[in-house]
């Protein structure tokens, strides 16, 4: 529960990281208590804009007083997660763009104006956070506004300190599945280095690897819009359930309709499936999931495309079922495979 000294702390710059996030999410679950803390932020004067002085006691007593008046709640934390590890992987990693509240002299100094003391205070900066998985690693994240993620293996979303106050964006490096809670006056937002996916009441899937050349936008239920990069050159793509939308590294947009979820969305249930895949990209998505550095022993590989589903846990059961396929040999040290065909191509 958000006690009742917390608005006040929070305003002094005296919470940590961590407390702070807490206390904007308490903030952005009801519209009256984002006009509260606009309104004791005014009190002590935080912009520095008005032209009438408040006394440092009466202040405080303004400030408790109008925070009595709170709406009561649960007390939510921005985000919750938990590890889905195939394989006993550490835990993923959280970090916090920042430390503790520091304030400087100039941040919060009392001024004497006429004899009044006279409070003018910096808004503390709100702290990012960032969620990473390793290879072979997910976890799932829960939003204060009931939002959900799935965070694929080798990815990376930050969340803003101020998720949730005026707006709802995060940034993705990788894929994840989101489940949004629509909210019309708080678009939830998805930036990746090619384009940005705009909730409009919807399930969905982004992946943005770096290393590969497109983002690419999956829809499960409801609605998203995409666009690039380019700002208003930029094509926008509305995209419904079962439509696939692909960005490539030009800003060149397209769309597929009734795509198959069950192939796309198939890693969110612990399984991967490929149809008529590049062996490349099969290679590139194995050893994401497993932490394996796979090579092929022969360029003709290169050109192979497959059909073919990976359900189990277990990276050696994964390596037997691609050599069976590609009439090939597996060989293994530790992280580093090498796919040697079994018999000479022409």
């Amino acid at each position: 529960m958000i006690k009742q000294s917390d608005l006040l702390r929070l305003i002094e710059g005296e919470c940590s990281p961590e407390e702070a996030a807490a206390i904007q999410a308490w903030v952005a679950a009801d519209p009256r208590r984002g006009e509260l803390l606009d309104e004791l932020r005014a009190v002590w004067r935080v912009s520095g804009e008005g032209t009438r002085d408040w006394g440092l006691e009466q202040a405080r007593e303004r400030l408790l007083d109008a925070r009595n008046r709170a709406a009561r709640g649960p007390e939510p934390f921005p985000v919750r997660s938990r590890a889905l590890s195939a394989r006993g992987a550490a835990a993923p990693r959280t970090v916090a763009s920042g430390t503790r509240w520091m304030w400087p002299a100039a941040a919060a100094a009392a001024l004497v104006l006429a004899g009044t003391a006279v409070w003018r205070l910096r808004a503390p900066a709100a702290v990012p956070r960032e969620y990473a998985t390793a290879r072979g690693q997910r976890v799932e994240l829960s939003f204060s506004d009931g939002s959900r993620v799935l965070l694929g293996v080798d990815s990376r979303l930050r969340v803003p300190g101020d998720y949730g106050v005026r707006e709802r964006v995060v940034e993705l490096e990788g894929q994840a599945y989101f489940v949004v809670r629509h909210d019309a006056r708080r678009p939830f937002r998805v930036r990746t280095r090619r384009g940005t996916t705009e909730d409009l009441g919807t399930a969905f899937d982004v992946r943005a690897y770096n290393e590969e050349e497109y983002l690419q936008v999956v829809v499960a239920a409801g609605r998203v819009a995409l666009r690039g990069v380019r700002g208003a050159d930029s094509v926008t793509l509305t995209l419904r359930p079962r439509d696939r939308g692909v960005i490539d590294a030009r800003g060149n947009a397209m769309t597929t309709s009734g795509i198959p979820l069950r192939q796309y969305l198939a890693w969110t249930r612990g399984a991967l499936v490929f149809n008529d895949a590049p062996l490349s990209s099969v290679i590139a998505q194995l050893d994401r999931w497993y932490d394996l550095d796979i090579e092929t022993g022969d360029r003709s590989l290169g050109d192979e495309r497959l059909t073919i589903s990976f359900t189990t846990q277990s990276a050696d059961e994964a390596l037997t079922a691609l050599a069976k396929v590609l009439d090939a040999r597996v060989t293994r040290a530790e992280r580093l495979v090498r796919l040697i065909p079994a018999h000479p191509r022409q």
